[in-house]
């Protein structure tokens, strides 16, 4: 569990602001650093910029909706969508929780928690190999369903779509790398569909419990003529370990504070 408690001081002073501004701040942690900039409070809302460096081979996720405001008092939960960050890269969120008077209140802390840690080398699920063209469109890999949605056989071209769900109890991972097609020479060929036609070059793709994601395999005309012309020999798709499951792992706890940019607020409202 990751738990980030975000402070700022008491009253800032007795003028009235019509926006609150703090200054940034960057934490570096084992996993992951965290930043947080563009903080503001006007009479409607209080917001913030929470950007996530993810500095592991992993995936990380960030459930706001686990992450808590203490403000004036009182105990309100974040209400914004799960942010899921590449290994090795970055995304953010904007936090933003609405209400009155927020420009008069400069001591408040968000506790938050709600940041996992999912591994790319799970345990791998074991799935049949799958034929082309299909006897049947539906297999099941242990907690994973999928289903040929679309199929393009061509002398030059086989494309192949797959949406699978997984119910299981951690995470899924599609790994769309390592899916190869064995041809009728025995060969195996791997998947053409390079990482950078797909989601920012993701090797993987989640699939958190209930949900439900795309697999894409793509191969490409082969040398060898007729015993290679993909429209008219049977193929058949080796999984290897295209599929994969792992458990959500919390991150240790870690504090932020955030100081009040008096000069900053003092500039930004003349």
């Amino acid at each position: 569990m990751l738990a980030a408690t975000i402070l700022l001081g008491s009253a800032a002073s007795s003028q009235n602001f019509e926006k609150l501004y703090y200054k940034d701040l960057n934490k570096e942690m084992d996993d992951i650093s965290i930043s947080v900039d563009n903080a503001v409070s006007t009479a409607g809302e209080t917001k913030f910029k929470l950007k996530i460096t993810n500095k592991t081979n992993d995936y990380i996720l960030y459930k706001p909706t686990e992450s808590k405001f203490t403000i004036d008092g009182k105990e309100i939960k974040a209400s914004e969508k799960m942010v899921i960050i590449k290994p090795n890269g970055s995304d953010f969120v904007t936090i933003n929780l609405k209400g009155e008077g927020y420009n008069k209140i400069k001591s408040y802390s968000f506790l938050m928690e709600g940041i996992y840690r999912v591994a790319t080398d799970g345990q791998i699920i074991a799935a049949n190999n799958f034929k082309l063209p299909a006897a049947q469109n539906d297999f099941k890999a242990g907690a994973f369903a999928c289903n040929m949605s679309s199929l393009t056989k061509t002398s030059g071209k086989t494309e192949a779509k797959f949406k699978c769900s997984y119910n299981g109890d951690k995470v899924g991972v599609m790994h769309y790398t390592r899916a190869s097609v064995k041809m009728p020479d025995g060969k195996e060929y791997a998947n053409e569909k390079k990482p950078g036609l797909l989601d920012s070059k993701s090797k993987e793709v989640l699939v958190m419990k209930g949900g439900e994601e795309t697999l894409t395999l793509l191969w490409e005309k082969m040398e060898g003529g007729k015993a290679m012309d993909m429209q008219k020999v049977n193929m058949e798709i080796v999984w290897n370990a295209t599929f994969t499951e792992a458990p959500l792992v919390k991150i240790k706890s870690e504090t932020i504070e955030l100081e009040f940019d008096e000069a900053v607020t003092s500039a930004k409202n003349k």
